[in-house]
């Protein structure tokens, strides 16, 4: 049976352990776009030439997840899972985007395994990024992204979880797995959070800052590369 994910709003757990978003290698300024695609993902592989194109299983996605010592300058810890809801985006178009935000992916994912990453020294010293790995069929893997890619050409900004109205805009995704979307979302009166979504075969990775400074916030590209990487191993 699948599990609904629940790490109830990833990036949320950073504000509530008051750390600050941001670092020095974030993947928004990083300009590490694929050749040939457009600013918000990066082009897909029929292939499937990164990761397993099955579903990994609750043990491998774990084995898989990064843990201290995997990334200098980071302590890594589990992030725990319950159950969770998610909201409703409106306009209907923006839901791939909400369903991230508050890390219910539509379809749920068959298995997942979160992370929280604090950065302890350089310029992103204090930040915290949240970390999610999914494990789905590869069609649905691909229709995660396919979702996101679809959201962020029509939709720029809804109404959906929180009483305020969330603004979405386009990033430039890292040349990372087989394909991934880059997304900032910035609720009123809430700091600007970043998101990157990558596909590695039939695995779905959610990376997600938040400043918690009212500046905006950016991924760290150590750790998106670090993750890929352990996953695609």
């Amino acid at each position: 049976m699948r599990i609904r994910v629940t790490a109830a709003a990833l990036c949320t757990a950073v504000l509530v352990a008051g750390c600050s978003g941001g670092g020095g290698s974030g993947v928004k300024d990083s300009g590490a776009a694929r050749a040939g695609s457009g600013p918000a993902s990066g082009s897909a592989s029929d292939a499937g030439r990164k990761g397993p194109s099955g579903p990994l299983g609750a043990t491998r996605l774990q084995s898989a997840a990064l843990t201290s010592g995997d990334v200098d300058g980071y302590q890594i810890t589990d992030y725990p899972v319950r159950p969770h809801g998610g909201s409703t985006a409106r306009p209907a178009q923006c839901q791939p985007l909400e369903n991230m935000r508050t890390a219910v992916p539509d379809p749920e994912p068959r298995a997942f395994q979160g992370r929280l990453a604090f950065s302890g020294s350089g310029p992103g010293a204090g930040a915290a990024t949240t970390i999610g790995l999914m494990a789905y069929d590869r069609s649905d893997a691909e229709g995660v992204l396919r979702g996101l890619r679809t959201a962020l050409k029509q939709c720029t900004a809804y109404e959906g979880g929180v009483p305020a109205r969330t603004t979405a805009e386009a990033a430039t995704a890292p040349d990372a797995g087989d394909e991934a979307v880059a997304f900032e979302l910035h609720t009123e009166r809430d700091s600007p959070d970043a998101y990157v979504v990558v596909r590695s075969g039939a695995t779905v990775v959610l990376f997600c800052t938040a400043s918690g400074t009212g500046a905006a916030a950016q991924v760290p590209g150590e750790l998106v590369s670090a993750q890929i990487r352990k996953l695609e191993a």
